[in-house]
């Protein structure tokens, strides 16, 4: 057998300044594998602005509400830099002129630093003429050597929150490419040949162990041997994070959408059914690929007319508020050497990410998840038969 292993990254960074606004964040999947048989991630399918998007927004909050026929992505390094904007620098819940509804909910957000380890995120805020960008340089080069902290260029009465995220999730064993065409549809029903993977049809009898590392969380009653609706661990052994899929139906928010999910855990059906939770013999597992680096620019925080209504900081505004984030999914390997066949079940059933499902990450033992993408359409997808440069 193969040893091969498989590691996804995300790191995310944000930066705040009272006259200029800059945010970084990006979820960055690398992959390992044996000496002589290197990995290579496939090339982004989007590497652009975001209003070159058409069917994609990315949200400052979990309680902003998405547009219908719309994906979206959350990331919460934006709010780590707010929480030190809002408690080091205006030492109360930030007041801005003409956004105060995204500021409210960005003041009021139940995610912390707290959902990440300790040792994966930095955070800091400060006042330019105390030496906050110094600090933050300083600080990032000894904790995150490797990170590329973006240019953090404040007036000299300016003040700056910033923080970075960098957390893995390591699959101890790979899936399989699926070489065929996986039709995905979009929530208005159009669909798309895109590539994918996870444990195809004919890999009946395949590798046991595969299988054991995926967790059912939910199922929802057979549709013609499918699952309509499901929620899955790919990884269960993962420390300390985790990565779920959920194929379910969308609420007005991501963070209604996670309270469902919650509550559908919560109820077991699948466990109450099965037992055991995992993929039996001939159960298939199709998952999309993903490959793609958005720049965005949160411009209902930004401009003059945004000024800061606290005592401290009074009177400047956000200039610019600016995130980028790139994410890569895929199944980080080759195909492992055949292990012993198991029992075989005399029914199979299918679970297909084949339409709108929301992906998250999380401490294991969190509270919140760091990292919620919706995704409605295949805009962000890698589409069959396409190669991408």
């Amino acid at each position: 057998m193969f040893a091969w292993v498989a590691r996804r990254w995300l790191k995310c960074g944000i930066a705040l300044a009272a006259m200029a606004a800059i945010v970084f964040s990006g979820w960055y999947v690398f992959f390992r594998a044996e000496p002589g048989r290197p990995y290579e991630p496939s090339p982004l399918s989007f590497d652009s602005t975001s209003d070159k998007l058409q069917h994609t927004v990315i949200v400052p909050t979990l309680d902003t509400p998405i547009p219908e026929g719309k994906s979206a992505i959350w990331c919460a390094s934006f709010q780590f830099a707010w929480n030190r904007l809002k408690n080091d620098v205006a030492k109360e819940p930030v007041k801005l002129a003409n956004a105060q509804v995204i500021a409210e909910r960005l003041n009021t957000a139940n995610v912390s630093e707290e959902d990440v380890n300790p040792g994966d995120v930095y955070a800091a805020a400060g006042f330019a003429n105390n030496g906050i960008v110094n600090r933050i340089h300083e600080q990032m080069a000894r904790r995150f050597p490797n990170a590329r902290v973006p240019e953090l260029a404040i007036p000299s009465d300016g003040a700056l929150a910033y923080a970075y995220l960098a957390a893995s999730v390591k699959f101890d064993l790979p899936f399989f490419d699926n070489d065929e065409p996986f039709q995905f549809a979009d929530s208005a029903g159009n669909k798309t040949a895109i590539t994918s993977f996870g444990i195809r049809k004919q890999d009946d009898y395949a590798y046991e162990q595969l299988r054991k590392q995926v967790e059912i969380l939910y199922g929802s009653e057979y549709v013609e041997a499918a699952i309509p609706e499901f929620i899955l661990d790919p990884c269960t052994s993962s420390q300390p994070y985790q990565i779920v899929l959920a194929r379910v139906d969308r609420k007005s928010t991501l963070g209604e959408t996670l309270v469902d999910i919650g509550q559908k855990i919560a109820s077991d059906p699948m466990k109450k059914k099965w037992g055991d939770g995992k993929l039996h013999p001939r159960d298939t597992l199709l998952i999309p690929n993903m490959a793609w680096q958005i720049t965005h620019r949160f411009k209902e925080l930004e401009g003059t007319d945004k000024q800061f209504l606290n005592p401290s900081p009074h009177g400047v505004h956000l200039d610019a508020a600016i995130q980028t984030i790139q994410f890569r999914l895929d199944r980080s390997g080759a195909e492992l050497a055949s292990e012993s066949k198991v029992f075989v079940k005399p029914y199979d059933s299918h679970f297909l990410l084949n339409r709108p499902f929301l992906i998250y990450m999380k401490k294991r033992d969190g509270k919140q998840p760091f990292f919620v993408m919706w995704v409605d359409n295949a805009e962000l997808l890698q589409r069959f038969g396409v190669e991408y440069k």
